[in-house]
């Protein structure tokens, strides 16, 4: 059987592989056995799934401002993320043609993740004494998942 696998996600298994050291037919296999019903029915999941939709819907100059809509494929490619992290995000449209994911600490720390056309992803980090950190690294569900393990602590 033959199975067309869209560009965005060519692009997070080959980055995965990279890292991992996992072949990328191990990574595609686990990928789509990871698509399991509790995942898919986890209410945090579904409501960022929504949320994108939303974010997908939104009209031109939907802050007033100008903004760009949101491409239907910068929301795929959120939605590949979003279905791939552990801990649900917040999520956002961003009015410089981003979608931004985001997680606040009960300590006053702050992660952000910018999902643009770009391969790879912008992140924000402020700690809990305040420091910050910013930088980018390769559009991996690996990587953010990485990060945000460090981030929860």
């Amino acid at each position: 059987m033959i199975v067309a696998i869209p560009y965005e996600v060519q692009e997070i298994v080959r980055n995965e592989s990279s890292f991992t050291g996992k072949s990328i037919r191990r990574l595609i296999i686990e990928k789509l056995k990871g698509e399991t019903a509790g995942k898919v029915c986890s209410r945090e999941l579904l409501a960022n799934l929504r949320k994108l939709d939303e974010i997908q819907r939104l009209p031109r100059n939907w802050n007033g401002n100008g903004a760009s809509r949101i491409p239907k494929k910068l929301v795929n490619k959120a939605k590949s993320l979003v279905m791939s992290l552990e801990t649900q995000p917040q999520v956002f449209p961003t009015a410089n043609n981003s979608i931004q994911i985001e997680y606040d600490g009960s300590d006053g720390s702050y992660l952000e993740f910018q999902i643009s056309k770009k391969k790879e992803l912008e992140y924000y980090r402020v700690d809990k004494q305040g420091s910050e950190f910013s930088g980018s690294i390769p559009y991996s569900s690996y990587m953010v998942e990485k990060i945000v393990k460090e981030f929860n602590g």
